[in-house]
């Protein structure tokens, strides 16, 4: 029982009504989460790791699965559960739980963490709100005060990448990088991976580099971390075309470890996407279409399984968008193998209807608009029906807090440009298109400012650099290629 008043002096004394004591245990953070079951609180600690690894949803569904199996009333377990729907495209199931969660949480009051409290609070702003920003600064209240949770790093840093914001994706790890835990030999996992990636997205490439190198001297000890091999590939891409063969070779000798049965598809596909990448810049066409076939989009069930995912979607078409800019005509059919593989996902079905994650990520949009450009000219329907889709959703962004700071109209804008400056309906050599190609190449350089609004890297969104400029080399428009490789 918990009462604050001397017993001698009786229970009226009590300032607040008698209630039972709510039991915790420490998660794998060593932070309370309210729970009477060690198999509850050890569960959650697996949903963390499978994350934080970037494990398939197979371990994220058994992980939360079994948390809320054996605690149902355990609020850490039921917020990572709707996260776990949330990131599986159920956004349903995953608003039904916060609803509930809400709830409880009124009457809940300190029988729950202040940690658990927010964790509701940030999700309820992600889920159902559509909010990452206000997401975002829960986060960032949970990091100050509780610097050894890297689950919310993770998750901040993830509202951080939907935001197109690096200062955020920064700001939010450093809060743990100078904790006193970050200090420990060996550091905690998966801490330099993260630490790496926001250094790089703020632009300290070198200071980037260096953390990631830290990171990887701890390896044997603390096992591999493919979100390290990945913050690297970032930091040497930026530090110039001087980097590229480094960048090159770096990640050859780390592809080995990419164990398909043991990463995401997002993760997996991502890291093979950064490798297709340099050997494109290169101008090693071959190889990054073998990377394609064998790694991003393979022939057969598998590959179809793979390409559910609209990360693996992004990784896939934003490839084929450089090898296009390159005059790659080998890589075309490649385009409707993926655009046949995003429908009733990314974009809608056969029957018309919207698809089951249609617009969820807008620069994954973009990117559908230039695949729906190169098919154009066989027929235009699908193009122009996804463009009004886009301008709707865009409509919408704008009156919710995720369109705030004219995310939703750049979005809007960019997607139209896009189109315009790509579409292949169009008789190629009439004065009007070479006009409309012309005004909207210098709109779209004109709003290069607000490209962040679409999320994501700045890598990843170095296809619309492409777009102003022409071919890219390490994030510059490329010069003197005679020289530059030979």
């Amino acid at each position: 029982l918990v009462c604050p008043a001397n017993m001698a002096d009786g229970y009226a004394a009590c300032a607040e009504p008698l209630r039972l004591a709510t039991p915790s245990l420490p998660d794998s953070f060593k932070l309370d989460v309210a729970t009477a079951s060690g198999q509850c609180s050890a569960a959650i600690g697996l949903y963390y790791d499978a994350v934080l690894a970037y494990k398939p949803f197979t371990a994220w569904t058994a992980a939360a699965d079994s948390a809320l199996a054996e605690d149902p009333q355990c609020p850490m377990a039921r917020t990572l559960a709707a996260d776990c729907a949330f990131c599986q495209g159920d956004a349903e199931k995953a608003k039904k739980l916060l609803e509930q969660l809400r709830a409880d949480a009124e009457s809940a009051g300190d029988a729950w963490s202040w940690r658990e409290h927010r964790y509701v609070e940030a999700w309820d702003r992600w889920v159902c709100h559509g909010d990452p920003s206000g997401c975002f600064d829960v986060l960032s209240k949970v990091v100050a005060r509780h610097p050894a949770d890297l689950f919310a790093v993770k998750r901040g840093q993830i509202m951080g990448l939907i935001l197109g914001d690096g200062a955020k994706i920064n700001s939010i790890v450093q809060s743990a990088a100078e904790s006193e835990a970050a200090k420990a030999k060996p550091p905690p996992k998966y801490l330099h991976g993260m630490l790496a990636f926001g250094l790089e997205q703020q632009g300290c490439y070198e200071d980037a580099e260096k953390v990631a190198r830290e990171g990887l001297a701890f390896e044997e000890e603390l096992g591999p971390d493919a979100w390290l091999d990945h913050g690297l590939a970032h930091a040497l891409y930026f530090q110039g075309d001087d980097e590229l063969d480094e960048a090159l070779e770096f990640l050859q000798s780390r592809s080995g470890r990419w164990v398909k049965e043991e990463l995401h598809p997002f993760l997996y596909t991502h890291c093979w996407w950064h490798l297709a990448l340099l050997h494109v810049e290169s101008r090693a066409f071959e190889p990054a279409l073998v990377i394609f076939d064998e790694r991003l989009w393979p022939d057969g069930p598998d590959g179809r399984e793979q390409g559910s995912d609209p990360q693996v979607q992004l990784n896939a078409l934003n490839l084929l968008w450089r090898l296009e800019t390159r005059g790659q005509e080998s890589a075309r059919p490649r385009w409707r193998r993926v655009l046949d593989g995003c429908q009733g996902l990314s974009l809608p079905g056969p029957d018309g209807k919207k698809g089951s994650c249609q617009h969820a990520d807008l620069l994954l949009d973009i990117l559908l608009v230039r695949a729906l450009c190169v098919t154009a000219k066989d027929d235009p329907k699908p193009l122009d029906e996804f463009l009004r889709a886009t301008q709707a959703h865009a409509n919408e962004l704008a009156a919710s807090a995720g369109g705030a700071g004219g995310r939703a109209e750049a979005y809007g804008a960019i997607a139209q440009l896009v189109a315009d400056l790509t579409r292949t309906d169009l008789a190629p050599d009439a004065n009007a298109t070479l006009e409309r190609q012309s005004k909207a190449r210098k709109q779209l350089r004109e709003l290069k400012s607000q490209w962040g609004s679409l999320g994501g890297s700045e890598e990843q969104r170095g296809v619309l650099l492409e777009a102003v400029e022409g071919p890219v080399v390490c994030g510059e428009p490329e010069k003197n290629f005679s020289t530059l490789f030979f």
